[in-house]
């Protein structure tokens, strides 16, 4: 359910330059060895909200946990929640 509204910086801080992936992960398929090449977008119209591009990953199913690493503490509150009147995310410490 999230996009560049709950993790602005992992999106390209809407249109860096050169837009980097973080490192991410299906965080309940951590050592799944099917992996396929995706992109991880948001539910926002707008062709910004990207959280990953051209990455391996396995096939994600709903409740699955996205994971971003290394993205430092304000990954949430320095993103715009309430964009186009979106929910707030919900943070989880793995």
């Amino acid at each position: 359910d999230g996009g560049l509204n709950h993790h602005l910086s992992a999106s390209g801080n809407f249109g860096q330059v050169v837009r980097k992936n973080y490192p991410v992960a299906i965080g309940s398929r951590m050592g799944a060895q099917a992996l396929e090449r995706v992109s991880v977008v948001g539910p926002l119209c707008t062709p910004l909200d990207q959280l990953a591009e051209r990455m391996e990953l396995p096939r994600a199913e709903v409740g699955d946990l996205f994971v971003v690493f290394q993205s430092g503490a304000y990954g949430a509150s320095a993103s715009p929640q309430a964009f186009l009147g979106h929910s707030s995310c919900i943070e989880v410490l793995v």
